[in-house]
């Protein structure tokens, strides 16, 4: 679908996005916080059903949201939007890591991306790389074959985020092909009656097979050969990976509510503030000792989860966004030159 299509002229808030991006930012947080935990038996399905889908649904939207491509400053944008913030919060988390955690050096590895910040780091290339990756027949498939590829690769791995780039990619690019039509398809009765069930299914059968599930399959960063599979057919687990997170990713699309919820799709558009900051109070509250509490009692873990919800709201707020906007959206037009006559479109497509 071009970038001249219907759904480019899009409102410029969606309350759909905008729940379920919260509903996402939510699932993050909460699965970061968790993660200490992760031999805890009541959080483990949990983990597991989290990350089976919210990256891969977090990056489809993020394609969905990139049918801007062929606009005059969509490079610039790539800029402003993710290249500065990127590289002033990779800075920010290796000084944070420098002094957290007492390192004898205070290194800054712009490209190997501090933990969260790949996300950041993959949408660059994938933003750079899409004007010229739509203009190639099958891409999508071609995408997918490079994604099972990358997994014979051990050196494609942390370094520039290789491997999660390629293996996320194809959901990206899917992202940019989906119209708000497949979405309808997906709100039907009956289709809401079979995504409820198999989110249930899923959660189930996570549950019952977690401690066999190595949970690195669902990050996208390791080889097969590292995840304890050289053969020649190991693609066929990361095909699997890819089934689940279509399967359960469509089914929290089939679930969420179109309308208009209070605070809540107001905080969803804030999420890119909560993303970049909440990774802060997650590593303060790692090493603080805050997990100790948790290890005798396994329930007390639950107890996570609405914390992951008050950090998350708290995050969220427009207050936060007012005071971390210079950090998180630096206003930096004057650094462009201005072409003279230069269209407000270019053919990039």
């Amino acid at each position: 679908m071009g970038e001249g299509s219907v759904q480019y002229n899009m409102p410029t808030r969606d309350a759909y996005f905008d729940n379920l991006k919260f509903v996402l930012i939510a699932l993050v947080v909460i699965g970061h916080l968790i993660e200490p935990l992760y031999d805890n038996p009541l959080l483990q399905p949990l983990y597991l059903l989290i990350y089976s889908f919210h990256i891969p649904l977090f990056v489809l939207i993020s394609g969905y949201f990139a049918k801007h491509i062929g606009t005059g400053d969509y490079f610039d944008k790539v800029v402003s939007k993710l290249i500065l913030p990127y590289l002033i919060f990779e800075s920010l988390y290796s000084v944070w890591d420098y002094w957290l955690y007492g390192r004898e050096q205070l290194v800054f590895s712009f490209f190997t991306p501090y933990w969260l910040m790949w996300f950041f780091f993959s949408m660059i290339l994938w933003k750079t790389a899409m004007p010229y990756m739509i203009r190639i027949k099958y891409a999508l498939p071609l995408t997918v074959v490079l994604a099972l590829w990358a997994g014979y690769a051990n050196d494609a791995e942390y370094y520039a985020s290789v491997s999660r780039t390629l293996v996320f990619f194809p959901f990206f690019l899917l992202g940019y092909y989906m119209d708000r039509s497949w979405i309808e398809r997906l709100r039907t009765p009956v289709m809401r009656i079979m995504a409820v069930l198999v989110l249930v299914g899923a959660f189930i059968m996570l549950g019952i097979y977690a401690p066999q599930i190595d949970k690195e399959w669902l990050y996208g960063s390791f080889s097969y050969e590292s995840l304890g599979h050289n053969e020649w057919s190991a693609g066929i687990y990361r095909v699997g990976v890819y089934a689940l997170a279509v399967l359960v990713g469509a089914s929290v699309m089939s679930l969420m509510p179109q309308r208009r919820i209070a605070g809540v799709s107001g905080m969803g558009g804030n999420t890119l503030y909560t993303y970049l900051l909440h990774g802060f109070l997650v590593m303060a509250l790692t090493v603080s000792g805050f997990y100790e509490w948790f290890v005798d009692v396994p329930v007390r873990g639950l107890l996570l989860i609405p914390l992951g919800l008050l950090i998350t709201v708290m995050l969220s707020l427009s207050s936060v966004r007012v005071m971390s906007s210079w950090l998180v959206e630096p206003g930096v037009k004057r650094i462009f030159k201005r072409q003279a006559g230069r269209n407000s479109r270019t053919d990039m497509s």
